[in-house]
């Protein structure tokens, strides 16, 4: 019987957690404790959740959450309104880490530990899309803030190479993934080419990195998460999602054998489905 390719699998996402988030955003796998953190933008949330006991833990933020992840000491780093935050998930302690930006009319978004454990944070127009005055900030572990790219407009989804070399990041009007020779010493971050396009009219949201160093990235507007080979920039294989706006994606599970999803409204039709977070079985 002929084995089929990844193209020709089928794989069924499977509904994790559901409260109602008109943006849920941001999953980031807590190997230590078996738990997905993501954070629901417009309710000022983030979420832990077990996806075995369905036990959730919450964390109240100050105005819109754009990411939160987990350092090296288990701590929580988020970026909310008004600055980067830890928080202690036993305690609930929240101590301010850095402010990188003043701009009002901006707020943070995508954001993730790079190989050595500096914080990489985006922002976005709040309220408007502001064309090239958004940024990529990296954020040292004693809070020093470096702007790692300017003139963005839309800073989303990134991920690195297994070997920690190169930075892959969407700046999400271009419609392109772009490809960054990146010094994991330093956390500078210098731009090579681009990788993939996305050409079917939805938006590259956020997106990861697998094992074997190919990119999985959410469409917003298309219904999909897809994965793509970045040396060839084709498109290795397609998962259809039950709802239009998929926002992120990231590994997960004991093995890494999940993709967990999450998803948004979209604030015109009634999707049952749309703001929760879903997983796939890759494995």
């Amino acid at each position: 019987m002929e084995k089929k390719s990844e193209k020709d699998k089928v794989r069924k996402p499977e509904l994790v957690f559901y409260a109602g988030s008109t943006l849920l955003e941001g999953p980031h796998w807590d190997a230590q404790n078996n738990l997905i953190y993501c954070v629901s933008i417009e309710d000022n949330m983030i979420y832990a959740i077990d996806p075995e006991s369905g036990e959730v833990g919450t964390y109240l933020t100050e105005g819109p959450v754009g990411c939160a992840v987990l350092d090296q000491k288990g701590m929580i780093l988020e970026a909310e309104k008004s600055g980067i935050f830890r928080i202690d998930p036993r305690t609930k302690e929240k101590q301010l880490v850095a402010k990188a930006h003043d701009d009002e009319r901006m707020r943070y978004n995508d954001g993730k530990l790079d190989p050595k454990g500096r914080l990489l944070v985006g922002t976005m127009g709040y309220d408007d899309t502001y064309e090239g005055k958004a940024a990529l900030y990296a954020i040292e572990k004693d809070g020093t803030v470096r702007t790692v790219l300017d003139g963005l407009t839309l800073a989303n989804g990134m991920g690195w190479s297994p070997d920690g070399k190169t930075l892959y990041f969407i700046d999400t009007p271009t419609k392109k993934v772009g490809s960054y020779a990146y010094d994991p010493e330093t956390g500078e971050a210098i731009f090579e080419k681009y990788v993939i396009e996305i050409t079917d009219g939805s938006n590259p949201d956020g997106m990861c990195v697998d094992m074997e160093g190919m990119i999985w990235v959410a469409q917003y507007g298309g219904e999909k998460v897809c994965r793509w080979d970045p040396e060839s920039g084709g498109k290795l294989e397609e998962i259809r999602m039950p709802v239009k706006n998929v926002t992120s994606c990231c590994l997960g599970g004991e093995n890494l054998e999940y993709l967990y999803i999450t998803t948004a409204k979209d604030g015109e039709t009634q999707e049952a489905l749309a703001g929760g977070l879903f997983r796939v079985k890759l494995s």
